[in-house]
């Protein structure tokens, strides 16, 4: 069975697919010696979003 490389951020909903992908929108990080993606996007990272709360980085 085949499986998916993404990552979705829990804050502004984007979504990326496969490695080259989620390394520019979100980048990786590596607990553990293994590499998985950051949970939440670069731009809600910068902007400093908080679970709860609405999105800061999201411009609607």
């Amino acid at each position: 069975m085949p499986y998916k490389i993404e990552a979705a951020c829990p804050c502004c909903g984007k979504t990326a697919y496969g490695i080259e992908e989620i390394e520019r929108l979100f980048g990786w990080r590596k607990p553990d010696n293994k590499q998985i993606p950051q949970s939440y996007c670069r731009e809600c990272r910068s902007a400093k979003c908080r679970a709860g709360e609405p999105c800061k980085a999201r411009k609607d």
